[in-house]
């Protein structure tokens, strides 16, 4: 029996009251950490009880792992439309992997085809494999329901069933708190656009160069030293420089992308969950599908212009773990600047993301680069913000005029650019002037780091390597 929260029970409810008002093809829309695979489990197992067929459709093997063992817990029988998988086609119930069933034409016909990951679902190949199927009843399974470049899915959709946000799991505590700092904001202004999304050997040429990568080094000794993390990169090449650099740093690190053999995958995941890796580089993969509720850091090294890769990819480290306080997203991409924090309410259309849609307030603390919501003292380090003394006392609030969050940033910006300089090089300078093992130590303990042995050790390790 699948034992379903009252968040999932009122999703069922309001899937089949949008069946019941006549539309066939709605979107479940929840957030990562909702349970949209339990909740699937209990929708497929409904099915079955009224004599209906089902597919569960899906574009990575990691989210066809999942839900076969999903659907075991569950009791479901099932077959597998895969590579290297049996035919089984008489049996109710398919796993089906889009990238096989394009290659097949004799297809069984469901009556209802469940679809992970429905953003991607107006590709080709997610046309033809639907097309064969016949005329099913269709639901869709997303936490960003528009495609990477924004546009809209009605072309494949008729309705969305909206959950709940990631705040709000956050807040039940069935999601792991952000902590999120923003160390940089790369200037892209020559970097053209294609389909929708920044082009990819442009982007290369602006992140994939060694002072970035060594900040983005520095920042996770700085804020999570040795925690389980995975980098997202602009290819293959850039992951592959990225994991060296930790490598030489003394961290046990790979690099994974869309051209990584299938055991090789799977190798980085377990080595992840069980701790033989600590930080994972992954270019073309890896923003959704990926369970690892042990990871406790995203480091963002792709900026997008896509707001579900922004949030699939940070939503790929927000399941909680035995001993996890909470996720670190350090974000050397600029991204919450473009889209808002990661967890805030959002309105979403089947018409697509509305570009004029402006992003939700964020303060960046000088002291820290932490990001969080306006408030006079930085949650992180305790910064205290300075309050404009020139504001006359006597003004109206009908004189007042409130800002976008855009214009709040820039002139935020604009104050504390200096400070953030300054106090910068000033923290540059301090490990600098620390030449022992015993002043790195001190260092580390009053800047409150989590292990400043290791942290110090760390720093006479790059001190060594750049000296030969």
């Amino acid at each position: 029996m699948t034992f379903l929260r009252p968040r999932q029970v009122q999703a069922i409810n309001d899937i089949r009251v949008a069946y019941r008002s006549g539309y066939r093809a709605p979107i479940l829309c929840a957030a990562t950490g909702f349970g949209k695979t339990h909740t699937s489990a209990a929708i497929i197992q409904s099915a079955l009880d009224k004599g209906k067929t089902v597919w569960f459709l899906a574009h990575l093997r990691e989210i066809l792992n999942d839900t076969s063992s999903r659907l075991k817990q569950a009791g479901i029988s099932f077959g597998e439309i895969a590579a290297g998988k049996p035919l089984e086609y008489y049996k109710r119930v398919q796993l089906v992997s889009v990238q096989t069933a394009v290659r097949r034409t004799d297809l069984p016909q469901p009556d209802l085809v469940i679809v992970d990951e429905c953003h991607l679902a107006a590709a080709k190949t997610y046309k033809v494999v639907l097309g064969r199927a016949g005329n099913p009843a269709l639901l869709g399974l997303t936490g960003t329901p528009c495609r990477l470049d924004g546009k809209g899915l009605d072309e494949m959709f008729d309705t969305i069933v909206p959950t709940c946000s990631t705040d709000d799991l956050i807040d039940e505590g069935l999601l792991a708190p952000i902590v999120y700092f923003a160390p940089e904001r790369p200037d892209l202004s020559k970097v053209k656009t294609f389909a929708g999304d920044y082009k990819v050997n442009e982007l290369a040429h602006v992140m994939d160069n060694p002072d970035l990568t060594g900040r983005a080094v520095e920042q996770y000794m700085l804020h999570c030293d040795g925690a389980k993390a995975v980098v997202f990169c602009t290819g293959i090449d850039h992951a592959e420089n990225v994991a060296e650099t930790f490598r030489l740093a003394g961290y046990k690190a790979v690099a994974i992308s869309g051209e990584t053999k299938p055991p090789e995958r799977e190798a980085a995941l377990t080595g992840l969950r069980n701790g033989d890796l600590q930080v994972v580089c992954n270019a073309k993969l890896w923003s959704a599908g990926v369970d690892i509720p042990q990871l406790e850091c995203i480091i963002l090294l792709r900026p997008t212009k896509s707001l579900t890769f922004y949030l699939q990819a940070i939503g790929r480290g927000l399941r909680t773990s035995p001993g996890k306080n909470n996720l670190v997203v350090l974000d050397h991409s600029g991204s919450i600047f473009q889209f808002g924090p990661p967890g805030m309410a959002r309105k979403w259309s089947l018409r697509g993301r509305d570009k004029r849609e402006q992003a939700g307030p964020v303060k960046q603390c000088p002291a820290c680069f932490c990001c969080h919501k306006p408030a006079p003292q930085c949650p992180e380090c305790g910064f205290i913000y300075p309050v404009d003394d020139k504001k006359d006392l006597n003004q109206s609030d009908d004189d007042l005029v409130e800002l976008t969050s855009d214009e709040m940033l820039a002139m935020e910006r604009r104050i504390n650019a200096k400070k953030s300089k300054e106090e910068s090089l000033r923290r540059q300078k301090e490990v600098g002037q620390a030449r022992t093992l015993d002043a790195l130590v001190l260092l580390g303990i009053s800047r409150g780091y989590r292990f400043p042995v290791q942290w110090a050790r760390k720093i006479l390790n790059s001190r060594a390597i750049k000296r030969k």
